[in-house]
């Protein structure tokens, strides 16, 4: 069976709310608010109308949150980098200009809102663009290790492991878990997001080692884990384009 999709509007305590609802073979009532302010909810073929839009109704505050953050926060389309003098790159959330610097030494270095490129011929691209993604590379590392061991101290009570972090350059998920082999796999591109993004996305994977699919009990722990996950994945898919 196809998937369907229909446009609906329900009231909630914020006003007349428009969404757009599709089927699919899911568990549970999804809702996300997209970049361009849709609500767009799936939902399993047995949950009734009425059911969906109690849920969506309980959830109009993270709505609103969402809709006001998209508004003041413009989505532009990612260009791809050219490594030169003048370009802004995100890190954590904030704008970042890069500098490239004439020098015998090679390294890459940040100074506040500066990223300063050395290299030893300025004209060569492909070098620019291989220093900046190795300092890129010991950021991430650096940054999402010690979200992780933040994270870690909130699951305790579960005794788990501290796992292995992998990277990768994803272009659909922001990250996911092995858990039998104990392995986090984040894709870099969280580090252009805030800080507490980057957490809701390691929590959720940690939350996958006590519950490996996305039922009731994972969103339960999710919810008690990381309170405000909700609009933190909102700021997420805002900043982040992939």
């Amino acid at each position: 069976m196809a998937n369907s999709k229909e446009k609906h509007t329900v009231l909630t305590s914020d006003g007349a709310q428009d969404y757009i609802l599709e089927r699919k073979r899911v568990k549970n009532i999804n809702l996300r608010v997209k970049p361009d302010c849709t609500v767009y909810v799936s939902a399993p073929n047995g949950v009734t109308v009425r059911e969906i839009e109690s849920f969506i109704c309980s959830k109009s505050r993270y709505i609103r949150r969402a809709i006001e953050y998209f508004r003041t926060r413009p989505q532009t389309e990612k260009a791809e980098m050219k490594y030169i003098s003048g370009e802004k790159i995100k890190l954590l959330g904030t704008d970042v200009e890069l500098k490239i610097v004439q020098d015998f030494k090679e390294y890459t270095e940040r100074d506040g809102s500066m990223l300063f490129i050395h290299v030893k011929d300025k004209d060569d691209a492909e070098r620019r663009k291989k220093l900046y993604n190795m300092w890129l590379e010991e950021v991430c590392r650096e940054v999402f290790t010690e979200v992780m061991h933040d994270v870690h101290e909130k699951f305790m009570e579960f005794s788990l492991p501290f796992p292995q972090l992998k990277l990768r350059t994803m272009t659909s998920r922001w990250g996911s878990c092995h858990p039998l082999k104990k392995i986090i796999t984040l894709n870099r591109r969280l580090i252009e997001a805030p800080r507490h993004c980057i957490e809701q996305v390691v929590t959720h994977e940690f939350c996958h080692f006590v519950h490996a699919d996305h039922g009731k009990d994972f969103y339960a722990l999710l919810q008690r884990m990381y309170p405000e996950w909700r609009y933190s994945k909102a700021v997420l898919e805002s900043t982040v384009t992939l």
